[in-house]
């Protein structure tokens, strides 16, 4: 079995030909053609039995790191992957969309979190992003990225990929995470949430919102200069956390300086893990990690570790050392 080829094996693979598989692609091989299409098959077949909103149930003892933008940065990838290890009955991923685009090596993260979700289906979750459509796509660079590498095919396989995510998850109940942010309605619920029709050929106002919307710091609803979404307060977090029974929210979708950002309030918290974002903007990443202690999570049960973007000769070994731990806000603390 070579490494490019680990999934056609027959049975599921184990955590070292995973190991091998990401190894080959950090070093620049790319599956053949054939196999890189049945991974992309396989995968959408996988996420499309999904529902829109995904329950995920992390048990005592296990670890959800929540893992923010990419955008083709494979290296980033491999640091938060030394720094949180494979993914395992104990140690759980949710990659929270933009995972393509504006980096060079989009293909290679895509692979490499698909290869993960199919190895541990259960335990490695995605959220969609408002970059994995066709048209960002286009726009963005991964579609160009994409026929360097494979003929139009494959192109047309990540899309369908695109497609069939899931727009949100919900944590143990207690953390709502998706990757644009909260509704232009009060009256959306999570019940709503499940209800969207996320393969409609047009997304309606829920779905959009989820993908766009970004917080501020100035109370109430306002329109977004993104031109889709809206700008939500902290009073809109407060009431969406309290209407739904939830501890906080987690989104990603904007470069934070030090990789994540507490909304004022503490309901609402951005993960970015696209370090030295497009390789000049200077910025950390961030992975939230959660690890309850019961059923439901509480704010003792997060943490956040941050990282400095890696350059490409930087060995796999070493980037664990750049890793920094911090805590949750003390608004949110001080709800204990």
């Amino acid at each position: 079995m070579t490494k490019e080829g680990f999934l056609h094996s027959g049975e599921r693979p184990s955590s070292q030909a995973l190991q091998s598989f990401l190894d080959a692609l950090a070093d620049g091989h790319l599956p053949p053609e054939e196999d890189a299409c049945q991974l992309l098959r396989d995968a959408a077949k996988h996420f499309w039995e999904l529902p829109t909103l995904v329950q995920i149930q992390v048990p005592a003892a296990a670890t959800l790191h929540v893992v923010g933008d990419l955008h083709g940065q494979f290296c980033e990838l491999m640091t938060v992957l030394s720094g949180c290890g494979l993914p395992s009955e104990k140690n759980m991923f949710l990659f929270n969309g933009d995972f393509v685009d504006r980096g060079g090596r989009s293909v290679e993260v895509m692979l490499a979190l698909l290869s993960m979700a199919l190895f541990a289906p259960g335990r490695v979750f995605l959220n969609r992003g408002n970059h994995e459509f066709a048209y960002m796509s286009r726009n963005y660079g991964f579609e160009e990225e994409a026929l360097q590498k494979y003929p139009r095919r494959i192109f047309d396989a990540f899309q369908t990929v695109f497609v069939s995510l899931p727009l949100a998850s919900l944590v143990n109940n207690s953390v709502f995470v998706t990757h644009g942010g909260l509704f232009r309605s009060r009256a959306v619920r999570l019940s709503d949430v499940q209800q969207v029709d996320r393969f409609a050929p047009m997304l309606g106002d829920v779905a959009q919102d989820l993908l766009w919307s970004d917080p501020t710091n100035e109370d109430g609803r306002h329109l977004s200069q993104r031109g889709a979404g809206i700008l939500f307060g902290p009073d809109v977090s407060e009431e969406f956390c309290q209407d739904n029974n939830l501890l906080c929210l987690i989104r990603s979708h904007e470069v934070k300086h030090r990789g994540y950002e507490w909304q004022r309030g503490g309901r609402c918290l951005t993960i970015f893990s696209a370090a030295n974002y497009i390789g000049r903007m200077g910025n950390l990443g961030a992975v939230c990690h959660i690890k309850p202690h019961g059923e439901r999570i509480d704010a003792s049960d997060l943490s956040i570790s941050t990282f400095a973007g890696a350059k490409e000769d930087v060995a796999f070994r070493d980037r664990q050392a750049r890793i920094q731990v911090t805590f949750p806000s003390a608004p949110l603390r001080s709800r204990l």
